[in-house]
Parts: C-alpha cells; sequence; structure tokens
C-alpha cells in the first residue's frame, strides 16, 4: 500500500474540502499522514466563544484528535507555530519540519494548498511555497521519496452558492479527480463536524458541498488529461538527474 502526508498550516483545513478523498485513502488501506502548522488559536471564533487564544488552540488540538479518529489517520502532528503570522517566519524553519517529517513518513505523495491558497490567507500562501520548496530540494539531493506533489484545489464551479472569495483553478491544470463516494463523504462530514468551535462557520459555508462531486487536485510537473482518478495512479519515476518527475 501506498503513503500520502497532507501537510495545511491550520486545523479544519483537511476537512474543508480534501477530507473525502482522506477517507477513501485510508478506507482503501493506505497509509494517511496529517502535518498541520499551526493550531489555528488566532481565529475570530474565540471571540464569540470567550477564548483565550491558549483556550482556543487547546480545544482545536483537541477537537483534531476527533478528527484522526474518525479518519483513522496513520498519524497527526500538530505543530505550534502562530496562526496568522506563518509569513513572519524564516522559511527555512519550516522547510525543515516539513523535510522532517517527509524523511520520517516517505510518502509516495505529498499534499498541500495550490499557489492561490483557495481562500487567499496568507498561511496557506506560504504553506504552498514552503512544501513546495522542501519537495523541489528533496528532488534536487537526489530522494526517492515523494513521488508525486499534489495541490488540492477547487474545479471551476458548478454551486453558484460557493463563497465568493474562494479561488477555483483552471481546467487545464487540474490533473486528478477522485470521485467521492456516499460512504466516504459520510465519514467526511463525520469529521468536519468534530470543529464544534467551528460550528456556525461550517453551517453558513457548509464545505463540503462546494466540491461538487469530485475532490480536484494539481500535480506539480505533471500534465494528465483526462485528470487521474487517484492520487496514487501513475506514480511517476524521477529522474536521477534532475530529481524532477519523469514523463508518466
Amino acid at each position: 500500500m501506498a503513503s500520502l502526508l497532507y501537510v495545511f498550516p491550520h486545523p479544519d483545513d483537511e476537512c474543508f474540502g480534501p477530507v473525502p478523498a482522506l477517507a477513501q485513502q485510508r478506507r482503501t488501506g493506505h497509509e494517511v499522514h496529517l502535518l498541520t502548522l499551526t493550531r489555528g488559536e488566532a481565529t475570530s471564533q474565540r471571540e464569540r466563544l470567550g477564548y483565550s487564544k491558549a483556550d482556543m488552540a487547546a480545544a482545536r488540538y483537541e477537537e483534531m484528535q476527533g478528527v484522526a479518529a474518525t479518519l483513522d489517520l496513520s498519524s497527526l502532528t500538530v505543530l505550534e507555530y502562530p496562526d496568522g503570522g506563518l509569513a513572519e517566519l524564516n522559511p527555512l524553519v519550516l522547510e525543515d519540519e516539513v523535510t522532517a517529517h517527509i524523511h520520517a513518513h516517505e510518502p509516495d505523495v505529498v499534499v498541500t494548498y495550490p499557489v492561490h491558497g483557495i481562500s487567499g490567507h496568507p498561511d496557506h500562501l506560504v504553506a504552498h511555497a514552503v512544501v513546495k520548496r522542501a519537495v523541489c530540494a528533496l528532488r534536487r539531493d537526489g530522494a526517492t521519496a515523494p513521488r508525486r506533489l499534489a495541490f488540492y484545489t477547487l474545479s471551476p464551479a458548478d454551486d453558484a452558492d460557493r463563497p465568493p472569495h474562494l479561488t477555483h483553478s483552471p481546467p487545464t491544470l487540474i490533473d486528478c479527480q477522485v470521485p467521492i463516494r456516499d460512504e466516504d463523504l459520510e465519514t467526511g462530514r463525520e469529521a468536519l463536524h468534530c470543529y464544534e468551535t467551528y460550528r456556525p462557520v461550517i453551517e453558513e459555508h457548509r464545505p463540503l458541498d462546494t466540491i461538487g462531486d469530485r475532490v480536484s487536485f494539481e500535480l506539480f510537473a505533471e500534465t494528465h488529461d483526462p485528470p487521474l482518478s487517484s492520487l496514487l495512479d501513475r506514480l511517476p519515476a524521477l529522474d536521477d538527474e534532475a530529481g524532477l518527475p519523469s514523463a508518466p
């Protein structure tokens, strides 16, 4: 079986869209690891709840334990870098964290946000840049993992109710679309609702209604037309000299 490492900046990023794919990957026996860079303490939801940042961080960390149990994640690591402050950090520190987790798990596929970050949140943009830089550095140095770098994204909206601040990728950049089965969507909804502190946001934006019937991904340095139906299909070999994927 294969291994995947998802890297996101905040608690709930894994559930606001890609979660049916995680559920499907675990259901079919693959390892799924999740690395979250912050505890999400800066959210305005803490003001509604009357929580300090420390209180909110603790609450969201506990909620993530429920997500990990619901999805049966192979591992969950939640770091404590400042929510909303990743752009102010030395990016080499974050790259070292990502690289260490890649070395620990040797995933076939690493997944993070696309260059536009979907919502445009600065932490999403930093996550994209840091993960891509870490993977490219590993390839330059001849590492054999990961074999693929994927960016979770949205396809052009068929749903007029999608929040207007969300950005999708053009169809020409979408290289993989994972079909959603009802059982995986249900598991994803159960995981999403572990975030009790975010219930008003979940009810307002209905994030799993924005993805349609497939979870979409861009694949770095790959082009697939028609799109693949699994992140693990046609995994590329790595070119020994360039450290980049060779043609599938």
